[in-house]
């Protein structure tokens, strides 16, 4: 059966908000990931508060949900995802760079799955490997439901490419007690394990972000794992809450990490004049040296907005790259040096500081995501402190859902 309405202008003018339906839009600062449930409420029951929960309910990712109030007919305010036009949606996706689009279908009776696509593969297999590790089953989303249309709205964000999450009805209805999916359980708010267990996997997998907060100047806030080798390819994105003001704001890839006093450092420096810098530097005995002069990468600092970085260290020789989020990962390495004083494993992670010129009103806060490292084996990574979150990987790569914080 076909939409009833074409377009948002159709529905808009046709329907009462606040009585047929609702829309929810937040956009969290420093938010580079969206959650979308543009089906929501009555529509195809449970997308709306799965795509709530995973977004920390709009406050660690950008939320928007649109979510159909009548008691019955919800099917009305259906609008195809490649139709879908609300001006609040179209904004919040077009600024993300990854998006999780949730959505239902009626599936097999009794079945419980998630049919997985959209056009972003590579977050769209993260996505698909934390569930199967949770307990979950995934399949590849049949051609009507896969979302690889350009057109659909959760493949309109930065890298055109978004992951849609279709999940059956029994999926949706394992999520509510006694398998009730009604507005009234679900307005309720009782969920069961398996609701949270499903949301907690999506967020390990996609989310990945480390918040540090750096409440003092000139005290660095270590995130370190142990290496799987001396030699490393280190990528994450970081951002912060804040302008630099006063003195810069640094953020560093670590290899090689002994201790607070001994390691290899890929720096990005966020100045008080708004550009992006980067620097290798190596730590010895507590004396900390500049190994190759400074890069000026020519973009321009702002709060939120997200930066890669990409560290090598391979033998003596170290190697680093910078890159906005969105952009395709530059060929050339901007900044190459050779140092011979540091060659055991060590450990691998994250440093962030703010200069000794500092005079940002604290704290500010600086979050890390995306981590990734190859690695040949399966790991278990365990955050150290308070939370104990897991993550694991199988394959060419490690991807921290949250990084093990040690304050030095």
């Amino acid at each position: 059966m076909g939409d009833l309405y074409d377009n948002w202008a159709e529905l808009s003018a046709a329907e009462t908000e606040g009585v047929d339906f609702t829309r929810t839009s937040i956009i969290p600062t420093g938010a580079t990931y969206a959650a979308i449930a543009i089906h929501g409420g009555g529509i195809e029951a449970g997308s709306s508060e799965l795509a709530y929960e995973v977004s920390g309910g709009g406050t660690t990712m950008a939320l928007f949900d649109f979510k159909g109030l009548k008691t019955s007919g919800n099917q009305d305010l259906h609008l195809t995802s490649t139709h879908f036009d609300e001006p609040n949606a179209v904004a919040l996706v077009a600024a993300s760079s990854r998006t999780l689009s949730f959505h239902g279908y009626t599936g097999v009776s009794g079945f419980a799955t998630t049919a997985l696509g959209g056009l972003d593969e590579e977050l769209g297999a993260r996505v698909a490997y934390g569930l199967r590790a949770a307990g979950f089953e995934v399949t590849n989303a049949p051609s009507e439901i896969a979302g690889d249309n350009p057109d659909n709205i959760c493949n309109k964000n930065l890298r055109l490419a978004g992951v849609q999450l279709e999940l059956s009805r029994q999926q949706r209805a394992d999520f509510f007690p006694n398998g009730d999916l009604s507005r009234a359980m679900r307005d309720s708010g009782q969920r069961t394990e398996a609701f949270y267990r499903y949301a907690t996997a999506v967020q390990n997998a996609v989310i990945g972000y480390g918040m540090v907060s750096l409440t003092s100047i000139n005290v660095s806030r270590y995130t370190t794992i142990d290496s799987p080798g001396a030699n490393v390819d280190l990528l994450a994105t970081v951002a912060t809450d804040k302008l630099a003001a006063g003195g810069g704001q640094f953020c560093a890839l670590a290899a090689r990490w002994t201790d607070a006093s001994n390691m290899y450092l890929a720096r990005i420096e966020f100045s008080a004049a708004q550009t992006v810098l980067l620097t290798l530097r190596k730590r010895v005995a507590g004396t900390e040296t500049s190994l190759a002069g400074t890069h000026t990468t020519g973009y321009t600092h702002a709060p939120g907005r997200r930066f890669w970085c990409r560290f090598e260290v391979a033998g003596t020789t170290l190697r680093a790259r910078v890159w906005p989020d969105g952009d395709e990962e530059p060929y050339a390495w901007h900044l190459t040096a050779t140092d011979t004083d540091l060659t055991a494993d060590g450990q691998i992670g994250t440093r962030s500081i703010l200069s000794i010129t500092n005079t940002n009103t604290l704290p500010v806060a600086v979050a890390w995501g995306d981590f990734q490292v190859p690695s040949p084996q399966r790991m278990t990574v365990t955050r150290s402190t308070n939370g104990i979150v897991k993550a694991h990987s199988a394959g060419a790569k490690l991807r921290l859902a949250q990084p093990a914080i040690t304050a030095l």
